[in-house]
């Protein structure tokens, strides 16, 4: 089964007037190895990483993907440490998969990881596409924004501290003091 997304993102710290961008080439202007790390979890199939210009993103500019057929995953990742949650998170993003079955299903998913001040993920959120038989839920840690019905490009907008209020309650919003952006492709099966 074939999964893949595509984005480019910004995480983004708004004070009044002013803003700061808090993600390492988050516009993929240089390559993959500048703030991104590669990580895959591989049973069976291929994966790749790629950084092209555009991806047919209406904007000029870069974008990366991150791909993997067959199990298990294949993702982009970085983390960058914040004062708090209140920040807003900016991205574009086209996901895709295909194939799927009861046994083998792909997820595209742009997941926010909300991390304390020694890196334990105490919740995330995850933009995913995906087909009729993947597993994934809502619980009070995690949030599933389901995007399979959106085709192409699209901006996305998240205020994370409203984001962890209104929809994460098992999470402290006042414990985020790091957040880990993925760009994930994933596969249960073989």
């Amino acid at each position: 089964m074939k999964k893949f997304v595509i984005m480019s993102a910004a995480l983004v710290v708004f004070a009044g007037l002013a803003s700061a961008e808090l993600l390492l080439n988050g516009d993929f202007e240089q390559t993959l190895d500048v703030g991104w790390r590669e990580t895959t979890y591989q049973m069976a199939g291929t994966f790749s990483f790629d950084r092209w210009d555009t991806l047919g993103q209406p904007a000029p500019g870069y974008a990366a993907r991150s791909y993997k057929y067959l199990a298990k995953f294949a993702a982009l990742t970085q983390t960058v440490p914040v004062s708090n949650a209140h920040l807003t998170l900016g991205f574009d993003a086209r996901f895709r998969i295909g194939g799927g079955s009861s046994t083998c299903w792909p997820v595209a998913a742009f997941i926010i990881r909300y991390r304390d001040i020694s890196g334990i993920e105490l919740g995330n959120t995850k933009y995913y596409m995906h087909d009729a038989y993947a597993t994934w839920a809502n619980s009070d840690t995690a949030h599933l924004i389901d995007v399979s019905s959106v085709a192409g490009w699209q901006n996305y907008a998240l205020d994370l501290g409203q984001e962890v209020t209104a929809n994460l309650p098992g999470v402290n919003p006042d414990l985020v003091r790091n957040v880990s952006i993925q760009i994930y492709a994933y596969d249960n099966g073989t």
